[in-house]
């Protein structure tokens, strides 16, 4: 992650106390990722955002209130961030292509950003709710793929959560450093074929050299 993390950057055109409440935010982040939350404590977060406990507690009244607030904010820059993909592939009509391009182009960005991909993992993991958050844009690509006939599976919810599940295994993979980039092909092309899109298209799509996509999570 860059010099100034993601919450902070949030809170750049904010008051001091805004900025300082995303600084906390980033070294709660940061330490659930690297610890896990159990492990981590208030006195942790304090010293890693180099404030006094009590101005901890002057934005947040315990440790639950701060994962809280992490998770509502992860999932809304988790959803903006699916969007702006969507958006970027807004010429490509074809659902086998879309799906590829999301899969890979989420994974790397998660990748380029641990701190956030590892709070969005464990949002979805751990939270109902989450999936739901960010299942429109997946699921919408999966729907229009079985309407036209590319997709030989309809997209309940079975289809949509295990498609989301694959893509999560290989978001933890990547973020534990057990694979490289290769793993969103991978994931993608795994996608494709339980989806039944042909293999040869879906080999082709997972595996076609694309442009990563230039934004920083966090910034408009």
């Amino acid at each position: 992650m860059s010099e100034q993390g993601i919450f902070t950057s949030e809170a750049r055109h904010l008051g001091k106390s805004a900025r300082t409440r995303g600084r906390i935010m980033d070294a709660a982040v940061s330490l659930f990722a690297r610890n896990g939350y159990e492990a981590t404590s208030v006195n942790e977060i304090a010293r890693s955002a180099d404030v006094a406990n009590g101005t901890f507690y002057l934005h947040f009244k315990d440790k639950d209130e701060i994962a809280n607030a992490v998770t509502a904010l992860t999932l809304r820059l988790a959803a903006d961030v699916t969007r702006k993909i969507s958006e970027a592939m807004a010429d490509i009509a074809d659902p086998i292509e879309r799906v590829a391009q999301g899969t890979r182009q989420f994974i790397e960005l998660a990748a380029s950003e641990p701190d956030w991909g590892w709070a969005v993992y464990r949002a979805l993991t751990t939270l109902p709710r989450a999936s739901g958050a960010l299942g429109g844009y997946m699921r919408a690509d999966l729907v229009r793929g079985a309407e036209e006939g590319v997709f030989d599976v309809a997209a309940d919810d079975l289809v949509t959560v295990t498609h989301g599940a694959t893509l999560l295994v290989a978001l933890a993979m990547r973020l534990r450093g057990e694979a490289g980039p290769e793993i969103g092909s991978r994931c993608a092309e795994l996608q494709l074929k339980m989806l039944g899109a042909p293999a040869a298209h879906a080999k082709r799509a997972a595996w076609r050299a694309i442009e990563p996509l230039q934004f920083r999570v966090g910034e408009d």
